[in-house]
C-alpha cells in the first residue's frame, strides 16, 4: 500500500472520528485527533506502582485490571483510564493470568480492547486482528456496530505466557491510529504495576 493512500485513509478516518467521537478537544475545535504516534516507551521497574484499578494476587498468579474506555475527555475520549498515545505502561509478570474488566464510558461511540504485538504506528483499519495471547481481545473488536457500546461492559481473560513489549489497543477503525493505545509489557523478572510517562 503506498504512502499517499495510507495517509489519505488515515485522514479520512480522522474526519469520520470528528463526527463520531465524544466531546473532547478534537470535537470541540472541529479538528480530528492528531495521528502522529510517539515511539513506545519502556517503563523502568523502579517507577511502577499498583493503582486502584489494578489488583495483584501473587498466590493465584492473577492480575485483574479495571479498564475504562473514554474515562475522560482526553484524546477525544479515545483513551484507556485517561491514558493514550503510549503515555502509560501496564506491566504484568510472565505466567500470570490477566483478567480485564472493560467498560465503555464514551457516551458516543463503541470501543474495543485487545493486546496487540505492535507498539505504535498502527494502521487505520485491522483485518481479522489476532491478539498476542489467546482470549486477549474483546468481542467484535473491529465493529462500530457490534463492539463494546457506550455504557456496556465486557470481561476478557488470558494467560500472559510470553515476556515482551506489546500494546493494549482499541481495534475500532482509526482509534489506535489516532492514539487509543497504551503500552502493555509482560515482564520476565516478575515486575508488576503501572507507570505513566
Amino acid at each position: 500500500m503506498n504512502r499517499f493512500f495510507t495517509s489519505s485513509l488515515v485522514a479520512a478516518f480522522g474526519l469520520v472520528a470528528v463526527g463520531c467521537g465524544g466531546g473532547g478537544d478534537g470535537a470541540a475545535s472541529g479538528e480530528a485527533p492528531a495521528t502522529e504516534q510517539p515511539a513506545a516507551t519502556e517503563a523502568p521497574a523502579a517507577s511502577l506502582s499498583v493503582p486502584d484499578w489494578m489488583s495483584v494476587d501473587e498466590a493465584g498468579k492473577t492480575v485483574t485490571l479495571e479498564i475504562i474506555a473514554g474515562k475522560d475527555d482526553s484524546n477525544n475520549r479515545w483513551n484507556f483510564n485517561g491514558y493514550s498515545r503510549g503515555n502509560g505502561t501496564i506491566v504484568v509478570p510472565a505466567g500470570y493470568n490477566v483478567v480485564i474488566n472493560f467498560r465503555n464510558d464514551d457516551p458516543n461511540i463503541a470501543h474495543s480492547i485487545g493486546v496487540d504485538s505492535g507498539t505504535g504506528n498502527f494502521p487505520a483499519t485491522f483485518q481479522n486482528p489476532e491478539p498476542v495471547f489467546v482470549g486477549a481481545i474483546s468481542a467484535n473488536a473491529t465493529s462500530m456496530q457490534e463492539g463494546t457500546q457506550p455504557g456496556a461492559s465486557e470481561s476478557i481473560s488470558f494467560m500472559a505466557d510470553a515476556a515482551g513489549d506489546y500494546s493494549l489497543i482499541c481495534y475500532i477503525p482509526a482509534h489506535a491510529a489516532t492514539g487509543m493505545w497504551i503500552n502493555f509489557k509482560v515482564s520476565a523478572d516478575g515486575a508488576v504495576g503501572f507507570a505513566s510517562s
